[in-house]
């Protein structure tokens, strides 16, 4: 698992971070392989009623912004893939700068400020590694739905009247928040 979320690529590590989701009590469905290899984003993660289309990338240096375009070209996909399944979000989670050691690698995915202006969260592998490693499930499920979530905080819920932001409106945390377990 360590060596496919750290220098892994393609299925080996989609079939990892499928892993780590499954762990933090996602129901995971590999896309790919049900609706056809590029017609969809690669995994769909289902939790507690909130479905999330997941594109897994890896890049060996750094992440360039095509990624997320292809993550917003199968979200828009998605209603006539599957009319009756409507997502609430979305998710990228990159391995990038992959032929580097871990401690070399830049902390955040995009060093612009390109994913301040995103409507779902960019998660870095090594991230998805470590919470893995010391079981922070809390940490993988937030990132994933998007939710600000540091290891050791308790989730905030709304308070009532409140709204959650749709997905298209989601804001993301200020760079570095929730990209890094603490």
């Amino acid at each position: 698992m360590r060596a496919a979320l750290l220098y892994g690529s393609g299925s080996e590590l989609e079939d990892a971070v499928a892993a780590v989701l499954r762990a933090a009590g996602f129901t995971v469905t590999d896309l790919d392989e049900e609706l056809g290899d590029t017609l969809s984003a690669d995994l769909l993660a289902v939790l507690n009623g909130s479905t999330c289309l997941v594109e897994v990338k890896a890049a060996s240096g750094a992440a360039g912004e095509k990624l997320i375009s292809q993550l917003q070209r199968h979200l828009e996909k998605w209603p006539q893939l599957r009319p009756g399944q409507p997502v609430t979000c979305v998710a990228l989670i990159v391995n990038h700068q992959h032929r580097l050691d871990p401690a070399e690698r830049s902390a955040e995915v995009y060093q612009r400020r390109v994913v301040d202006t995103l409507p779902f969260p960019v998660i870095a592998s090594g991230d998805l590694f470590r919470w893995w490693r010391t079981q922070d499930w809390p940490a993988v499920q937030g990132a994933v739905l998007g939710q600000a979530h540091v290891a050791g905080e308790r989730e905030e819920r709304p308070a009532e009247g409140d709204e959650i932001p749709a997905v298209g409106r989601r804001r993301w945390l200020p760079r570095g928040k929730s990209q890094r377990a603490r």
